[in-house]
Order: C-alpha cells, then structure tokens, then sequence
C-alpha cells in the first residue's frame, strides 16, 4: 500500500463529485510529465491525499488501479484543455470537516525535505498533479488534520487511514495489543497451573482478517494470545542471542518482544486465505536492541541476524505454507 498527493486545482469539485482522479498521459507539448505518469503507479488500496487552493481537503481510497481512461467532460477548469488520452483511477473521496492549511506547516516541510515527496525545498507545494509522498510527510500531515477536525466520524476515518499506512509500513503491534500480550503474560506467570510451554503446532490455517468501518480496507488481524505464546516458547530470552542482556518484567519475567519474521503487511503475497502469518512458526522473541535493529538498523548488521532467524525456522514456516527463500525475506526489509 502506498500514499500519493495529488494538486488538482479547479478540477477538485467535479473529480469529488465523480469519485475519481484523471489526467492526460502527455503535456500539451506532447511530452512525458512525471505529475501524470505518476498517476500509473496507483494500486487499488492505495490512500491519495488531495489537494486544492493551498488546502489539504480530502483523503480518499483507490478503489481501482489505475486504468487508461478517456478524458472526462469537464465543465470548468483547466481540464478543458487536457489531452483526450489519458489516465484514471476510481476513488471514494472522504472530506475534511476543517481543511489543513499547507503554508501553516510550511517550515516543518522545509527542515523535513525529500526529494522523493510533493514538496519543494522551501516547504512549498510541487507545481505537478500526481505526486509520491513520504510516510513521514504523510503521517505528520494525517496527525495534523485529526487536531482540526470537529467531527468524530472525520477523525476516525483519518485515525483509520494513519493505521492502514502505519501498519503496512511496519507491522507493528499497537499500544492497545502490547497491553493485552503484557497483561497476558502476567496473569500467566501467577498462575499455578500453567507448566506447558506453547510449542509450534505445524497446522496451517487461514490468516484472521479485519476490516476498517471508516476506509473499507482489509487488514490482517494480529491475536496476542499467539504472541504471548510465541515469548513463552523461547523462555522470554531473545532468540538471536539468549545471552543479550533484558529487564525483568514486574512479574520477574524476561521482557522480549514479539516480531513477524515475515512481515504480516505482507500477507497478499502468500494464500492468505489458507495460511495465515500471525502463527507461531512466524514470530520471533527479540530482545528490544535487536528488534529495533530488525526495523531501523543498516543492512550490513541486520543480515546475519536475519540469516539466524531464517535458517533456524525455515522448516517450520514452509510447513505452515510460508515458503520463502531468504533473499525474499531480505527484500521486506530494505
């Protein structure tokens, strides 16, 4: 799933209305334009960010990948001019019930500049229509908009949207589920009758799917029941090194972290439907250094570390239908 901010101009009310977003596939020259070849690496899922007039306005949804597409008949607006020949995504707009006004976060976009995002290096907006967009710029401009809004229902669909990107991105686990593995966990350790570690069951079973109330997107669904088991297989030590060092939780109890070997954003390029990614077979126990090093470390030092993990359960996974070969498992990590 990827982010794109697109600058539409006079064109905003009629492409809301229809629920799309167009351009032509040449200028008027009848050159490439990057702003509209941009357009042709939309997916169905993807979120587009609209702006229009120096306002943030609307976040929307593809719901198609991007398709060649007649111009459409616009009744005012620079599209009049346009190229008939060109490209068209389908897309249900959500409004903002308070624009975001980008001259206000001017200098935050300058000292956060990419060459990769919609953005100028004065902060200022790129003079194209499609453009890529940071996670970074996209997660600050998102958390930005929620303070404005006056409505719950606004709020919930960008809180959605700022999930979605979030969770594709890293996979994390959110407060809330961290909580309920914790508190698991705890109430274990005090129990006297719990003696029998949690082993790899070698079963494979679909993957458990959400979906969002506010974007309609379709999410995999972490249980933290299967987390806490998959600490509890490896003695709450880190399985890279049992000798790094950890902190003891309040019951005693080593404090490792869960962790998706392969990443559970991924689950669209495996039979989902038949063998989920949330097992225990696919998530490691990590010590918080090599966690954190799993996600923002180089690749020089994240590849034997890797290397360790995959070779160890390589079997395991291939049994519960992940088959992957490693250079495949370094790809996600890039």
């Amino acid at each position: 799933m990827s982010v794109f901010y697109v600058y539409q101009g006079s064109t905003f009310n009629e492409e809301f209305e229809g629920g799309f977003v167009w351009s032509p596939k040449l200028n008027k020259n009848g050159g490439e334009n990057r702003g509209f070849s941009t357009m042709t690496k939309i997916k169905k899922g993807d979120f587009i960010i609209h702006h229009c007039n120096g306002e943030i306005r609307a976040i929307s949804l593809a719901k198609t990948d991007c398709y060649d597409s007649n111009k459409p008949s616009y009744k005012v607006g620079a599209g009049n001019s346009w190229d008939n020949d060109g490209y068209r995504v389908d897309c249900d707009y959500k409004l903002l019930d308070s624009p975001i006004k980008l001259a206000e976060h001017k200098n935050w976009l300058k000292e956060h500049y990419s060459e990769e995002s919609a953005f100028t290096r004065l902060g200022t907006g790129k003079q194209q229509y499609m453009c890529t967009i940071t996670e970074q710029h996209a997660l600050y401009l998102l958390k930005e908009a929620i303070k404005l809004q006056s409505t719950k229902e606004t709020r919930k669909i960008l809180n959605d949207a700022l999930i979605d990107i979030q969770e594709d991105e890293s996979g994390e686990y959110h407060q809330v589920e961290k909580d309920e593995i914790d508190n698991l966990i705890e109430v274990e350790s005090a129990s006297p009758t719990t003696s029998v570690k949690p082993s790899w069951t070698g079963i494979k079973q679909g993957q458990k799917m959400t979906m969002s109330v506010s974007t309609n997107k379709l999410r995999p669904k972490r249980d933290p029941r299967v987390a806490a088991d998959a600490l509890a297989r490896a003695d709450y030590k880190c399985e890279v090194d049992i000798n790094d060092r950890i902190f003891l939780r309040k019951s005693g109890i080593g404090y490792t972290e869960p962790h998706h070997l392969i990443p559970i954003s991924k689950f669209n390029d495996f039979d989902y439907e038949n063998c989920s990614l949330d097992t225990m077979e696919n998530i490691v126990s990590l010590c918080s250094h090599c966690h954190n090093l799993l996600h923002y470390g180089r690749d020089e030092d994240k590849t034997p570390v890797l290397k360790k993990l995959y070779e160890e359960r390589k079997a395991a996974l291939a049994k519960v239908g992940l088959d992957i070969t490693f250079d495949e498992l370094k790809e996600y990590y890039k």
